[in-house]
């Protein structure tokens, strides 16, 4: 291994533990945020734009990319050590099981541009199809699998995330990763629901998410929060397991304390401060 290459590594490593230790320390903090319905719309989008930054800064924490390089075991860049990559992805479901899918929301670096992308005032398409959705995504992850275990092919590489996030214009992937994010001004979310292996995962922890978006008996059953929210999930029986706590149903709710961020469901009316 040359000189460069040990440099490489070492930066790599760095940047994924800065990156770690962001999720590890903004997390309960924006958990506790939603808690206490203190998590207006201009501290999501501080959130997302730092999130955003380190994306492009140090390439973290680029979950996606740094687990389909430990499965094709890919040499020195951007990805993380096996060892790393399980210890994120063991803290990733833990933290999603307790409350939600925060880091797909907020603090994923491809789910932050999309976010921000998608909040343009653009004519969005229906959500209603979720189970379809889904059904594709499952069958990509286990395309996914096979290809960088048996075959040792990074399909993600093909998506230009890299290329996009290094700003590397000549790549000739950078395109694929362009065109998705085009795609979020009217779709959301376009590479977080059909393609991020990550997704998959934390999908299944948040289907038994402790702490989620809950109806009380505040609740007038107006549909504004169903109608507001992307992915179809803010029915009173949805699982939220699609849910990126992005707030537009709270923020779509006229009537305070009808909807909660808590880990049960709450029968009194509760009140809560949202923007």
């Amino acid at each position: 291994m040359s000189v460069q290459e040990e440099w490489n590594l070492v930066v790599s490593g760095i940047s994924q533990i800065l990156g770690l230790i962001y999720v590890l320390l903004a997390f309960p903090v924006i958990a506790g945020l939603w808690y206490k319905g203190k998590m207006t719309r201009t501290i999501v989008f501080l959130f997302l734009f730092i999130t955003a930054g380190l994306g492009f800064l140090i390439f973290s924490p680029m979950a996606p990319y740094q687990v389909q390089q430990a499965i094709t075991g890919g040499g020195p860049g951007p990805g993380s050590p096996l060892l790393i990559v399980i210890v994120f992805m063991v803290i990733l479901l833990v933290l999603t099981f307790v409350s939600g899918r925060i880091f797909c929301g907020q603090l994923c670096p491809v789910g932050a541009v999309q976010e921000l992308i998608y909040t343009d005032p653009k004519q969005k398409t229906n959500a209603a199809q979720k189970r379809v959705i889904m059904v594709i995504r499952f069958i990509y992850f286990i395309m996914f699998l096979a290809a960088g275990l048996l075959f040792s092919v990074s399909l993600l590489r093909f998506f230009g995330i890299k290329e996009f996030f290094y700003l590397d214009f000549n790549a000739p992937f950078f395109s694929v990763f362009v065109i998705l994010i085009a795609i979020s001004l009217f779709f959301y979310r376009p590479f977080c629901r059909f393609f991020c292996p990550v997704g998959v995962l934390l999908s299944l922890a948040a289907a038994k998410s402790q702490f989620k978006f809950r109806r009380t008996d505040a609740c007038i059953q107006c549909g504004a929060c169903e109608r507001a929210c992307p992915v179809a999930e803010a029915g009173a029986g949805d699982a939220k397991m699609e849910c990126y706590v992005c707030g537009r149903c709270i923020r779509a709710c006229p009537t305070k304390g009808a909807l909660i961020y808590s880990r049960e469901n709450v029968g009194t009316k509760k009140e809560s401060r949202h923007e």
